[in-house]
């Protein structure tokens, strides 16, 4: 048997410099010496080795008689084995063979009925193929990259037959997934892009173009991504211009340095949302240079966070087109949907578009009650700027709605007068108010501006004007109220990382639109509203700056993890600025009075520089972050866990800066201790503490030096 097992180990070795075929007969005359000895593990072993090999050889050269023998030696192995972990081993081996050999054929036949025009039957095989491989935590990209790109020759087609210009922004969407699946020999499939859109301009826009310059999409790239690095370098300058957070949470200045930083932040949203809208405007005028000149006179409005002024250069595309009064005909319509396809085709060619937001029936049915039909989940795709999605709760670009079970079809290219309309109560109501919500904050993009201005009129005349406008009012603030319940409660401390979007970023946008409802504020971004509500004395000047910074503080703590991510990832990874804006976020908080909701915010920081630094490190930044859960325990009564971590905090800074070093820091915690201690009634221990942190603070700034800390002493 030990002679057996050393030829095999010889072969293992020989493997990996001959190649398989070499290999194979190798392990052919080791199967031999095998049988001859009667040895079945040797055997079993042997087996599955040849399986391998065999395994391998298909998989390279796609062959499935390949694929079927090595289906056929892992099966005679299980037949003789008599070890369970080996056996499992060869279930699993025999498994991912059969699998690779159903994709194998599907891939065929699939081939097969797309050469013979047989559409339907192509992408079924084709979605049959990428069912068998899918796995969103493991993705075989390669293999995934195969699967996309027929189907986007299938797609193609279907566009060059039906000429719609949905099929080919399809056709785009699946070759740039597949793009963003390989590590090489992407030039065939960006020669198919820019083949699709010379057929997009020929069939469905009847536009005839020799040639489409191929940089035109990496320029626009380029643009994005300059935007994306200025607005993380414009967020470092503001870091080092102004950090609150060096000052004690009590010192006067701290509060005015934190203002200053929110009005820096607002200042930088303000400037990200002014770039956008330069992109988007030069983007569209780069379509109507080759579609031609528009038959009226148009407005695209931005919505959502583009309009709110608090949009990042990794945010969805939301907008609507207002067209001229009296000019809303069949050709209008077809031009601006013709247009609106093409922008959307520019806008997927920056490859930051995911599949499921093209609602591709075969991969993601939004409309079918199976859940089985929406299957496809595309975690390669880089998510970043990309129209929003076709699922029917979103559709917040001109395309609109198609009609579902419960719904009618909604168009977003409208006159002002019928845009208007979306905010009457039964249109309101019919809807559930969000359609109505996102009409009403916009912002103009390109085109005419005085439509813009004449659907804000005709906004007020519904919004303010009329018997009806107090009720809509009330209504429309409930729902909102009622849809996000869940985000506004307060959270109890979990110590677990958050979503940005939905339980951080999300608040602050849902006060400032109902306090905005309530007191028929009509302005869009949100920083506007709070300086509208301060002047109108709805809210008190201090309240108004907790609002600015608050909003400031989750915007950016939104932008900061979209740049850390690389794009629209929400949950938060471990990084040194999302940790600090975590506390910021929970100092906020506290200064709100919401202790609970500072300490969940608090508890997530220290999480993540725990993570960052390690959980037994000790850094400057963990001390910082007990302190910060000392004194929010503490603001809530509890005392005694207020001490817990006062004295966790105390003992780290004295690993930090010596046993017997004086340290501001080391000061503040033995009063806060003091505190504390008092609080619990603990006196004679509370004025020990206080002794202490009298004393280092005399040593550190003077015997006889007036100095805030002292006097807190």
């Amino acid at each position: 048997m030990l002679r057996v097992c050393e030829k095999l180990r010889v072969v293992d070795a020989k493997s990996k410099r001959h190649g398989l075929a070499r290999t194979e007969t190798d392990y052919l005359r080791a199967l031999q010496d095998a049988m001859a000895n009667m040895d079945s593990c040797v055997e079993v072993e042997v087996l599955k080795s040849l399986g391998d090999v065999n395994l391998e050889k298909g998989k390279m050269d796609k062959n499935s008689e390949m694929l079927d023998r090595a289906m056929v030696l892992y099966r005679t192995a299980l037949i003789q084995c008599n070890d369970a972990d080996v056996g499992e081993s060869l279930e699993h081996r025999y498994h991912y063979a059969e699998k690779l050999r159903s994709y194998e054929e599907y891939l065929t036949t699939g081939d097969r009925a797309l050469t013979d025009g047989k559409l339907d039957e192509a992408e079924q095989n084709f979605v049959s193929a990428l069912r068998e491989i899918h796995d969103p935590s493991k993705p075989d990209r390669g293999k995934e990259a195969e699967c996309l790109c027929r189907l986007g020759d299938v797609y193609v087609q279907r566009g060059e037959t039906t000429k719609e210009g949905r099929k080919f922004t399809q056709a785009a969407a699946l070759y740039n997934a597949a793009m963003a699946r390989m590590d090489k020999n992407k030039h065939s499939v960006t020669k198919k892009l820019q083949e699709i859109e010379q057929l997009f301009l020929h069939h469905t826009a009847n536009v005839e173009t020799k040639h489409v310059p191929p940089d035109l999409a990496i320029g626009h790239k380029k643009r994005l991504q300059e935007m994306r690095t200025c607005a993380k370098s414009q967020l470092e300058a503001i870091d080092h211009q102004h950090n609150p957070y060096q000052y004690d949470e009590d010192d006067p200045v701290m509060i005015t340095v934190e203002a200053e930083g929110a009005e820096a932040v607002k200042a930088l949203f303000k400037n990200i949302a002014k770039n956008r809208q330069g992109f988007i405007k030069d983007l569209v005028n780069e379509c109507i240079a080759t579609l031609g000149p528009p038959p009226c006179k148009y407005a695209f409005i931005g919505l959502g966070s583009q309009a709110t002024e608090l949009v990042t250069p990794y945010s969805d595309l939301e907008f609507a087109i207002l067209i001229e009064e009296g000019k809303d005909t069949y050709d209008t319509r077809r031009y601006f949907l013709n247009l609106t396809h093409y922008l959307h085709l520019k806008v997927i060619n920056l490859g930051e578009t995911i599949l499921p937001a093209m609602a591709i029936p075969s991969l993601n049915d939004f409309l079918s009650e199976d859940p089985e039909k929406d299957w496809f989940f595309d975690s390669v795709t880089p998510r970043g700027f990309a129209f929003d999605g076709f699922m029917p709760w979103a559709s917040k670009t001109p395309f609109g709605r198609n009609k579902t079970k419960r719904k009618p079809p909604v168009s977003l290219i409208q006159t002002p007068t019928e845009m208007a309309k979306f905010q009457l109560l039964d249109i309101s109501v019919a809807e559930g108010y969000h359609l109505s919500d996102i009409l009403r904050r916009v912002v103009f993009l390109t085109g005419e501006e005085a439509l813009v201005k004449i659907y804000e009129e005709k906004l007020k005349e519904v919004v303010t004007d009329g018997l009806l406008s107090p009720l809509l009012v009330r209504l429309s603030a409930l729902k909102i109220l009622e849809e996000n319940r869940e985000h506004i409660n307060s959270h109890e401390p979990t110590g677990q990382l958050l979503n940005v979007k939905k339980d951080i970023y999300r608040f602050p946008g849902i006060a400032i639109e109902v306090l905005a409802l309530i007191t028929q504020i009509t302005l869009a971004s949100a920083w506007d509203i709070i300086d509208r509500l301060k002047e109108m004395e709805e809210i008190q000047e201090e309240n108004a700056t907790h609002l600015t910074v608050l909003t400031s503080i989750s915007a950016e703590l939104r932008l900061r993890t979209y740049l850390n991510n690389g794009g629209q990832q929400d949950k938060n990874t471990a990084h040194p600025d999302i940790a600090m804006s975590l506390n910021n976020l929970g100092s906020s908080w506290s200064h709100l009075g919401d202790h609970k909701k500072a300490i969940s915010y608090q508890e997530q920081s220290l999480s993540m520089v725990k993570t960052i630094y390690g959980e037994n490190t000790t850094h400057p930044d963990i001390a910082k972050s007990l302190n910060n859960l000392g004194s929010s325990w503490g603001n809530l009564g509890d005392h005694k866990k207020a001490i817990r971590y006062y004295e966790q905090a105390l003992s780290l800074m004295k690993t930090i800066y010596g046993e017997n070093t004086t340290h501001p820091d080391i000061a503040k915690s033995l009063n806060n201790l003091g505190l504390s201690w008092g609080n619990l009634g603990d006196h004679k221990k509370a004025i020990r503490y206080y002794e202490q942190s009298l004393s280092m603070g005399r040593t550190i700034y003077g015997e006889n030096t007036t100095h805030p800390d002292i006097s807190s002493h």
